[in-house]
Protein backbone atom coordinates (compact mmCIF):
# COMPACT_ATOMS: atom_id res chain seq x y z
CA UNK A 1 0.00 0.00 0.00
CA UNK A 2 1.47 3.39 -0.89
CA UNK A 3 2.11 6.05 2.11
CA UNK A 4 0.96 8.58 0.64
CA UNK A 5 -2.28 9.06 -1.45
CA UNK A 6 -2.39 11.99 -3.51
CA UNK A 7 -6.47 13.44 -2.26
CA UNK A 8 -8.52 15.90 -4.77
CA UNK A 9 -10.94 18.06 -2.78
CA UNK A 10 -12.03 21.66 -3.60
CA UNK A 11 -10.58 24.81 -2.05
CA UNK A 12 -12.97 25.91 0.55
CA UNK A 13 -12.84 25.78 4.37
CA UNK A 14 -15.61 22.79 4.61
CA UNK A 15 -13.71 20.77 1.82
CA UNK A 16 -10.66 20.94 3.58
CA UNK A 17 -12.42 19.86 6.93
CA UNK A 18 -13.81 16.87 5.29
CA UNK A 19 -10.35 15.75 4.12
CA UNK A 20 -9.26 16.02 7.86
CA UNK A 21 -12.53 13.93 9.05
CA UNK A 22 -10.99 11.50 6.53
CA UNK A 23 -7.81 11.27 7.30
CA UNK A 24 -8.51 10.78 11.16
CA UNK A 25 -10.49 8.25 10.30
CA UNK A 26 -8.27 6.83 7.82
CA UNK A 27 -5.51 6.85 10.70
CA UNK A 28 -7.89 4.53 12.69
CA UNK A 29 -7.18 1.60 10.13
CA UNK A 30 -4.54 2.37 8.39
CA UNK A 31 -1.92 4.61 10.96
CA UNK A 32 1.27 4.21 8.18
CA UNK A 33 -0.98 5.78 5.36
CA UNK A 34 -1.41 9.78 5.09
CA UNK A 35 -3.11 12.07 2.90
CA UNK A 36 -1.82 14.95 0.08
CA UNK A 37 -3.92 17.43 -0.45
CA UNK A 38 -4.37 18.57 -3.98
CA UNK A 39 -6.97 21.50 -4.19
CA UNK A 40 -9.00 21.94 -7.63
CA UNK A 41 -11.67 24.46 -8.39
CA UNK A 42 -14.66 23.07 -9.63
CA UNK A 43 -17.54 24.97 -12.36
CA UNK A 44 -19.45 24.96 -8.90
CA UNK A 45 -16.23 27.17 -6.95
CA UNK A 46 -15.68 29.26 -9.94
CA UNK A 47 -19.60 30.26 -11.23
CA UNK A 48 -21.18 32.35 -8.41
CA UNK A 49 -24.13 33.33 -10.31
CA UNK A 50 -26.28 30.11 -11.67
CA UNK A 51 -28.77 28.74 -9.49
CA UNK A 52 -28.11 25.90 -7.65
CA UNK A 53 -31.57 24.88 -7.89
CA UNK A 54 -31.15 24.24 -11.48
CA UNK A 55 -28.26 22.00 -11.41
CA UNK A 56 -28.89 19.37 -8.50
CA UNK A 57 -27.98 15.93 -9.10
CA UNK A 58 -25.10 16.83 -11.71
CA UNK A 59 -21.34 17.20 -11.41
CA UNK A 60 -21.52 20.98 -11.15
CA UNK A 61 -19.13 20.52 -7.97
CA UNK A 62 -17.33 17.27 -8.50
CA UNK A 63 -16.37 17.41 -12.22
CA UNK A 64 -12.75 18.71 -12.86
CA UNK A 65 -11.68 16.18 -9.57
CA UNK A 66 -13.36 13.19 -10.84
CA UNK A 67 -11.39 14.11 -14.05
CA UNK A 68 -8.11 14.73 -12.08
CA UNK A 69 -8.71 10.90 -10.90
CA UNK A 70 -9.42 8.96 -13.99
CA UNK A 71 -6.65 10.69 -15.35
CA UNK A 72 -4.30 9.42 -13.03
CA UNK A 73 -3.54 12.59 -10.96
CA UNK A 74 -4.85 11.65 -8.03
CA UNK A 75 -5.48 8.74 -6.05
CA UNK A 76 -8.69 9.51 -4.72
CA UNK A 77 -11.62 11.81 -4.32
CA UNK A 78 -13.18 13.24 -1.25
CA UNK A 79 -17.05 14.50 -1.78
CA UNK A 80 -20.07 15.99 0.55
CA UNK A 81 -21.97 12.84 -0.45
CA UNK A 82 -24.72 15.21 -1.23
CA UNK A 83 -23.02 16.52 -4.41
CA UNK A 84 -22.58 13.42 -6.09
CA UNK A 85 -24.09 13.48 -9.66
CA UNK A 86 -26.94 10.95 -10.74
CA UNK A 87 -24.74 9.00 -12.38
CA UNK A 88 -20.94 8.70 -11.28
CA UNK A 89 -18.45 8.65 -14.42
CA UNK A 90 -17.62 5.29 -15.76
CA UNK A 91 -14.54 4.48 -14.58
CA UNK A 92 -14.70 5.54 -11.12
CA UNK A 93 -16.66 4.14 -8.14
CA UNK A 94 -17.43 5.68 -4.63
CA UNK A 95 -15.04 3.17 -2.56
CA UNK A 96 -16.98 4.35 0.96
CA UNK A 97 -19.75 6.62 2.13
CA UNK A 98 -19.08 7.74 6.48
CA UNK A 99 -22.09 7.77 8.43
CA UNK A 100 -23.86 11.52 8.91
CA UNK A 101 -22.13 13.60 10.91
CA UNK A 102 -25.39 15.22 11.49
CA UNK A 103 -28.43 15.09 8.71
CA UNK A 104 -30.66 18.24 9.79
CA UNK A 105 -31.24 21.32 7.89
CA UNK A 106 -30.68 24.36 10.49
CA UNK A 107 -31.66 28.02 10.64
CA UNK A 108 -29.50 30.77 11.48
CA UNK A 109 -30.87 33.53 12.32
CA UNK A 110 -30.69 37.17 12.73
CA UNK A 111 -32.97 37.98 14.98
CA UNK A 112 -33.09 34.54 17.04
CA UNK A 113 -36.54 33.97 16.05
CA UNK A 114 -37.14 30.03 14.94
CA UNK A 115 -39.40 29.22 11.35
CA UNK A 116 -42.46 29.50 12.56
CA UNK A 117 -41.75 32.60 14.41
CA UNK A 118 -40.34 34.50 11.81
CA UNK A 119 -42.50 37.63 10.38
CA UNK A 120 -44.61 37.62 7.36
CA UNK A 121 -42.61 37.93 4.44
CA UNK A 122 -39.32 37.20 5.70
CA UNK A 123 -36.79 36.99 3.80
CA UNK A 124 -34.76 33.71 4.07
CA UNK A 125 -31.79 32.42 2.26
CA UNK A 126 -31.73 29.06 0.69
CA UNK A 127 -29.65 27.22 -2.62
CA UNK A 128 -31.73 24.36 -2.54
CA UNK A 129 -34.68 23.72 -4.53
CA UNK A 130 -35.73 20.81 -2.36
CA UNK A 131 -35.56 23.15 0.59
CA UNK A 132 -37.81 26.13 -1.24
CA UNK A 133 -39.97 23.72 -2.09
CA UNK A 134 -40.91 21.97 1.77
CA UNK A 135 -40.41 25.29 3.30
CA UNK A 136 -43.24 27.08 1.07
CA UNK A 137 -45.21 24.02 1.72
CA UNK A 138 -44.75 25.15 5.41
CA UNK A 139 -44.60 29.16 5.07
CA UNK A 140 -45.80 30.03 1.99
CA UNK A 141 -45.68 33.56 3.17
CA UNK A 142 -42.00 33.06 3.27
CA UNK A 143 -39.60 35.27 0.49
CA UNK A 144 -36.96 32.78 -0.65
CA UNK A 145 -33.94 34.39 -2.15
CA UNK A 146 -31.01 32.25 -3.57
CA UNK A 147 -27.47 32.12 -1.95
CA UNK A 148 -24.30 30.74 -3.13
CA UNK A 149 -20.85 30.45 -1.97
CA UNK A 150 -18.72 29.06 0.83
CA UNK A 151 -20.17 28.42 4.53
CA UNK A 152 -18.76 31.46 5.68
CA UNK A 153 -19.94 33.56 2.78
CA UNK A 154 -23.52 32.33 3.19
CA UNK A 155 -23.30 33.91 6.51
CA UNK A 156 -22.04 36.82 5.58
CA UNK A 157 -24.79 37.30 3.88
CA UNK A 158 -27.36 37.60 6.14
CA UNK A 159 -25.76 41.47 6.47
CA UNK A 160 -24.99 42.10 3.46
CA UNK A 161 -28.53 41.12 1.64
CA UNK A 162 -30.23 42.27 4.73
CA UNK A 163 -32.32 38.38 5.02
CA UNK A 164 -34.24 37.05 8.25
CA UNK A 165 -32.29 33.86 8.14
CA UNK A 166 -30.83 31.11 6.22
CA UNK A 167 -31.26 27.26 5.84
CA UNK A 168 -28.20 25.73 5.36
CA UNK A 169 -26.98 21.82 5.95
CA UNK A 170 -25.99 21.21 9.77
CA UNK A 171 -23.05 19.03 9.00
CA UNK A 172 -21.22 22.00 7.15
CA UNK A 173 -21.62 24.36 10.51
CA UNK A 174 -20.50 21.54 12.69
CA UNK A 175 -17.42 20.45 10.73
CA UNK A 176 -16.34 23.85 10.94
CA UNK A 177 -16.70 24.01 14.22
CA UNK A 178 -19.61 26.69 13.95
CA UNK A 179 -22.43 24.91 15.65
CA UNK A 180 -23.27 27.77 18.18
CA UNK A 181 -24.60 29.69 15.09
CA UNK A 182 -27.77 27.38 14.60
CA UNK A 183 -30.61 29.45 16.35
CA UNK A 184 -32.81 25.88 15.49
CA UNK A 185 -32.60 22.29 13.59
CA UNK A 186 -36.16 22.31 11.53
CA UNK A 187 -38.09 19.25 12.50
CA UNK A 188 -38.10 16.63 9.77
CA UNK A 189 -41.87 16.95 9.28
CA UNK A 190 -41.32 20.43 7.49
CA UNK A 191 -37.68 19.55 5.84
CA UNK A 192 -36.71 16.12 4.88
CA UNK A 193 -32.80 16.26 4.25
CA UNK A 194 -31.19 14.84 1.91
CA UNK A 195 -30.96 11.37 1.43
CA UNK A 196 -26.61 11.68 1.92
CA UNK A 197 -26.81 14.96 3.71
CA UNK A 198 -23.57 15.11 6.34
CA UNK A 199 -22.43 12.31 4.85
CA UNK A 200 -18.64 12.28 2.94
CA UNK A 201 -17.86 9.73 -0.03
CA UNK A 202 -14.74 8.64 -1.43
CA UNK A 203 -14.08 7.89 -4.94
CA UNK A 204 -11.54 5.55 -6.62
CA UNK A 205 -10.95 4.29 -9.89
CA UNK A 206 -12.63 1.53 -10.54
CA UNK A 207 -9.31 -0.58 -11.66
CA UNK A 208 -7.78 0.80 -7.68
CA UNK A 209 -8.96 -2.50 -6.38
CA UNK A 210 -6.20 -1.79 -3.18
CA UNK A 211 -7.51 1.41 -2.65
CA UNK A 212 -11.03 -0.19 -2.74
CA UNK A 213 -10.23 -2.66 -0.21
CA UNK A 214 -8.65 -0.17 2.01
CA UNK A 215 -11.34 2.26 2.07
CA UNK A 216 -14.43 -0.71 2.44
CA UNK A 217 -12.94 -0.04 6.31
CA UNK A 218 -14.32 2.99 6.76
CA UNK A 219 -17.16 2.66 4.81
CA UNK A 220 -20.51 3.79 6.90
CA UNK A 221 -23.10 0.83 5.42
CA UNK A 222 -25.79 3.41 6.40
CA UNK A 223 -26.42 7.05 6.84
CA UNK A 224 -28.16 6.82 10.25
CA UNK A 225 -30.70 10.12 9.14
CA UNK A 226 -34.25 10.42 8.96
CA UNK A 227 -34.54 7.88 12.24
CA UNK A 228 -38.42 9.99 12.47
CA UNK A 229 -41.35 7.66 11.11
CA UNK A 230 -42.30 10.85 9.07
CA UNK A 231 -39.52 11.16 7.15
CA UNK A 232 -39.44 7.22 6.72
CA UNK A 233 -42.20 7.73 4.18
CA UNK A 234 -41.80 7.35 0.87
CA UNK A 235 -41.43 10.72 -1.47
CA UNK A 236 -43.50 9.84 -4.49
CA UNK A 237 -42.68 12.15 -7.64
CA UNK A 238 -46.33 12.29 -9.85
CA UNK A 239 -46.02 13.20 -13.24
CA UNK A 240 -49.67 13.21 -14.21
CA UNK A 241 -52.66 15.47 -14.19
CA UNK A 242 -54.16 14.62 -10.79
CA UNK A 243 -52.56 12.67 -7.39
CA UNK A 244 -55.81 11.65 -5.74
CA UNK A 245 -55.43 8.10 -6.91
CA UNK A 246 -51.85 7.84 -5.67
CA UNK A 247 -52.37 9.33 -2.08
CA UNK A 248 -51.49 6.32 -0.16
CA UNK A 249 -48.31 5.80 -1.41
CA UNK A 250 -46.45 8.36 0.37
CA UNK A 251 -45.75 11.95 0.43
CA UNK A 252 -46.86 13.08 -2.98
CA UNK A 253 -44.74 15.32 -4.90
CA UNK A 254 -47.31 16.88 -7.74
CA UNK A 255 -44.94 17.71 -11.04
CA UNK A 256 -47.17 17.37 -13.96
CA UNK A 257 -45.23 16.31 -17.21
CA UNK A 258 -48.43 17.19 -19.48
CA UNK A 259 -50.93 19.62 -19.32
CA UNK A 260 -54.57 19.08 -20.80
CA UNK A 261 -56.13 21.79 -22.96
CA UNK A 262 -59.09 22.39 -24.85
CA UNK A 263 -58.91 21.72 -28.83
CA UNK A 264 -57.91 24.62 -30.94
CA UNK A 265 -60.85 24.23 -33.59
CA UNK A 266 -64.16 22.55 -32.44
CA UNK A 267 -65.30 21.55 -35.93
CA UNK A 268 -64.70 17.80 -35.77
CA UNK A 269 -66.24 18.09 -32.13
CA UNK A 270 -69.46 19.96 -33.14
CA UNK A 271 -69.56 17.85 -36.61
CA UNK A 272 -69.83 14.86 -34.41
CA UNK A 273 -72.47 16.44 -31.56
CA UNK A 274 -74.53 17.01 -34.43
CA UNK A 275 -74.66 13.60 -35.58
CA UNK A 276 -75.22 12.40 -32.02
CA UNK A 277 -78.25 10.38 -32.43
CA UNK A 278 -76.69 8.15 -35.02
CA UNK A 279 -74.39 6.91 -32.85
CA UNK A 280 -75.07 3.55 -30.68
CA UNK A 281 -72.41 3.49 -28.47
CA UNK A 282 -69.51 6.39 -27.12
CA UNK A 283 -66.11 5.07 -26.30
CA UNK A 284 -64.40 6.95 -23.31
CA UNK A 285 -60.78 6.23 -22.80
CA UNK A 286 -60.44 8.70 -20.16
CA UNK A 287 -61.92 11.63 -17.98
CA UNK A 288 -60.79 14.01 -19.86
CA UNK A 289 -62.58 12.95 -22.59
CA UNK A 290 -65.87 12.35 -20.73
CA UNK A 291 -65.44 16.08 -19.75
CA UNK A 292 -64.66 18.16 -23.10
CA UNK A 293 -66.93 15.87 -24.78
CA UNK A 294 -69.83 16.72 -22.54
CA UNK A 295 -69.23 20.24 -21.62
CA UNK A 296 -69.23 20.63 -25.57
CA UNK A 297 -72.37 19.18 -25.66
CA UNK A 298 -74.04 21.08 -23.59
CA UNK A 299 -72.38 24.12 -24.75
CA UNK A 300 -74.21 23.19 -27.89
CA UNK A 301 -77.42 22.78 -26.20
CA UNK A 302 -77.88 19.08 -26.24
CA UNK A 303 -79.27 17.50 -23.21
CA UNK A 304 -76.65 14.44 -21.50
CA UNK A 305 -79.67 12.49 -21.49
CA UNK A 306 -79.50 11.94 -25.00
CA UNK A 307 -76.70 9.26 -24.13
CA UNK A 308 -78.91 7.54 -21.59
CA UNK A 309 -80.40 5.10 -24.49
CA UNK A 310 -76.49 4.21 -25.44
CA UNK A 311 -74.03 2.37 -24.95
CA UNK A 312 -71.17 4.02 -22.64
CA UNK A 313 -68.07 1.90 -22.25
CA UNK A 314 -65.49 3.35 -20.07
CA UNK A 315 -61.71 2.74 -19.31
CA UNK A 316 -61.23 2.51 -15.37
CA UNK A 317 -63.06 3.59 -12.51
CA UNK A 318 -61.84 7.22 -12.61
CA UNK A 319 -63.96 7.79 -16.13
CA UNK A 320 -66.69 6.23 -15.32
CA UNK A 321 -66.76 9.13 -11.74
CA UNK A 322 -66.56 11.51 -14.21
CA UNK A 323 -69.29 9.84 -16.46
CA UNK A 324 -71.61 9.82 -13.40
CA UNK A 325 -70.80 13.62 -12.34
CA UNK A 326 -72.77 14.24 -15.60
CA UNK A 327 -75.72 12.13 -14.20
CA UNK A 328 -74.33 8.87 -16.82
CA UNK A 329 -73.54 5.28 -16.43
CA UNK A 330 -71.04 3.40 -17.72
CA UNK A 331 -72.35 0.12 -18.88
CA UNK A 332 -69.18 -1.92 -18.53
CA UNK A 333 -65.60 -1.63 -17.71
CA UNK A 334 -62.38 -3.58 -19.46
CA UNK A 335 -60.90 -5.81 -16.97
CA UNK A 336 -57.87 -3.97 -16.85
CA UNK A 337 -57.53 -0.20 -17.57
CA UNK A 338 -56.11 -0.45 -21.51
CA UNK A 339 -57.49 0.08 -25.26
CA UNK A 340 -56.42 -3.63 -25.83
CA UNK A 341 -58.73 -4.88 -22.77
CA UNK A 342 -61.67 -2.69 -24.43
CA UNK A 343 -60.63 -4.44 -27.64
CA UNK A 344 -61.37 -7.71 -25.72
CA UNK A 345 -64.44 -6.39 -24.52
CA UNK A 346 -66.21 -5.45 -27.47
CA UNK A 347 -65.35 -8.70 -29.02
CA UNK A 348 -67.93 -10.27 -26.92
CA UNK A 349 -70.78 -8.37 -28.51
CA UNK A 350 -71.98 -7.83 -32.38
CA UNK A 351 -70.23 -4.91 -33.55
CA UNK A 352 -70.75 -5.15 -36.90
CA UNK A 353 -73.03 -2.69 -38.58
CA UNK A 354 -72.92 -0.27 -35.54
CA UNK A 355 -72.07 2.84 -35.05
CA UNK A 356 -69.55 4.36 -32.46
CA UNK A 357 -68.10 7.47 -31.29
CA UNK A 358 -64.45 7.96 -29.52
CA UNK A 359 -63.91 11.05 -28.34
CA UNK A 360 -60.15 10.86 -27.01
CA UNK A 361 -56.57 13.11 -27.03
CA UNK A 362 -54.68 14.08 -29.91
CA UNK A 363 -52.28 11.98 -29.11
CA UNK A 364 -54.56 8.46 -28.74
CA UNK A 365 -53.02 5.50 -30.70
CA UNK A 366 -55.50 3.96 -33.55
CA UNK A 367 -55.62 0.90 -31.70
CA UNK A 368 -59.16 0.55 -30.42
CA UNK A 369 -60.34 2.37 -33.89
CA UNK A 370 -58.75 -0.45 -36.34
CA UNK A 371 -59.89 -2.86 -34.13
CA UNK A 372 -63.73 -1.96 -34.17
CA UNK A 373 -63.53 -1.25 -38.21
CA UNK A 374 -61.51 -4.53 -38.63
CA UNK A 375 -64.83 -6.02 -37.62
CA UNK A 376 -67.80 -3.93 -39.73
CA UNK A 377 -68.21 -1.27 -37.11
CA UNK A 378 -68.30 2.58 -38.34
CA UNK A 379 -65.98 4.51 -36.40
CA UNK A 380 -65.55 8.11 -35.42
CA UNK A 381 -62.85 9.19 -33.61
CA UNK A 382 -63.19 12.75 -33.19
CA UNK A 383 -60.17 15.10 -30.98
CA UNK A 384 -61.87 16.69 -27.75
CA UNK A 385 -58.60 17.66 -25.88
CA UNK A 386 -54.93 18.41 -26.63
CA UNK A 387 -52.00 17.09 -24.45
CA UNK A 388 -49.74 19.82 -24.52
CA UNK A 389 -45.72 19.79 -22.45
CA UNK A 390 -45.99 22.20 -19.96
CA UNK A 391 -42.73 24.39 -18.94
CA UNK A 392 -41.29 21.88 -16.51
CA UNK A 393 -38.92 22.92 -13.94
CA UNK A 394 -35.97 20.32 -13.13
CA UNK A 395 -36.08 18.69 -10.09
CA UNK A 396 -33.81 17.87 -7.62
CA UNK A 397 -34.25 13.46 -7.46
CA UNK A 398 -31.88 13.16 -4.93
CA UNK A 399 -34.97 13.21 -2.21
CA UNK A 400 -37.16 11.21 -4.49
CA UNK A 401 -38.00 7.62 -3.78
CA UNK A 402 -40.49 6.70 -6.59
CA UNK A 403 -41.85 8.42 -9.73
CA UNK A 404 -44.94 7.58 -11.12
CA UNK A 405 -45.76 8.01 -14.76
CA UNK A 406 -49.61 8.45 -16.12
CA UNK A 407 -48.53 7.90 -19.38
CA UNK A 408 -45.97 7.70 -22.75
CA UNK A 409 -46.12 11.43 -22.95
CA UNK A 410 -45.00 11.58 -19.50
CA UNK A 411 -42.31 10.08 -19.94
CA UNK A 412 -41.21 11.87 -22.78
CA UNK A 413 -41.54 15.09 -21.37
CA UNK A 414 -39.89 13.98 -18.23
CA UNK A 415 -36.67 12.72 -20.26
CA UNK A 416 -36.56 16.09 -22.41
CA UNK A 417 -35.87 17.92 -18.90
CA UNK A 418 -34.24 15.68 -16.73
CA UNK A 419 -32.00 13.26 -18.66
CA UNK A 420 -31.96 9.91 -16.49
CA UNK A 421 -33.57 8.43 -13.88
CA UNK A 422 -31.25 7.64 -10.91
CA UNK A 423 -30.71 3.87 -10.35
CA UNK A 424 -32.34 3.81 -6.90
CA UNK A 425 -35.29 5.33 -7.31
CA UNK A 426 -38.47 3.37 -8.06
CA UNK A 427 -40.25 3.57 -11.35
CA UNK A 428 -44.31 2.92 -11.98
CA UNK A 429 -45.61 3.13 -14.98
CA UNK A 430 -49.90 2.87 -15.48
CA UNK A 431 -50.70 0.31 -17.96
CA UNK A 432 -48.30 -1.18 -20.62
CA UNK A 433 -48.07 1.44 -23.09
CA UNK A 434 -46.40 3.79 -20.70
CA UNK A 435 -44.58 0.56 -19.23
CA UNK A 436 -42.94 0.03 -23.21
CA UNK A 437 -42.18 3.71 -22.97
CA UNK A 438 -39.76 3.40 -20.12
CA UNK A 439 -38.50 0.72 -21.84
CA UNK A 440 -37.67 2.59 -25.01
CA UNK A 441 -35.38 4.54 -22.71
CA UNK A 442 -33.76 2.08 -21.16
CA UNK A 443 -35.66 2.26 -17.82
CA UNK A 444 -36.49 -0.58 -15.48
CA UNK A 445 -40.18 -0.13 -14.31
CA UNK A 446 -43.36 -2.25 -12.87
CA UNK A 447 -47.19 -1.53 -13.44
CA UNK A 448 -48.99 -0.15 -11.30
CA UNK A 449 -51.89 -2.32 -10.17
CA UNK A 450 -55.25 -1.49 -8.72
CA UNK A 451 -54.98 2.24 -9.64
CA UNK A 452 -58.12 3.36 -11.72
CA UNK A 453 -57.20 5.51 -14.68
Amino acid sequence: MRKILRVGTRTSPLALAQVREIAHILKKVAPSVSLRVIKMNTAGDLDKVTPISGLEGTDFFTREIDRALLSGKIDLAIHSAKDLPDVIPEGMLIAATTRSVDPYDVLVSRSGLKLRDLPKGAKVGTSSERRKAQLHAFRPDLKLVDIRGTMGERLEKLELQGLDAIVIAAAGLVRLGLGGRITERISLKILRPHPLQGSLAVAVRKDDEKLQRLFSKIDGKKTAICVDKVAQRKRVLVTGTSVKRFEKMGDIIHVPMIEIKPVKSFKAMDAAIRKISDYDGILFTSRHAVRYFLERLKKKSKSVKLLRAKRLIVIGKTTACELKRFGLKAECLPEEETAESMVKLLKRSPVKGKCFLIPRSDLSRNLLVDALRKRGACVDPVVAYRNVCPEIKKQDLTWIDEIVFTSPSTVRNFFKVHGVIPARIKVWAIGPVTFAQLQAFKVRSEIIKNVSQ
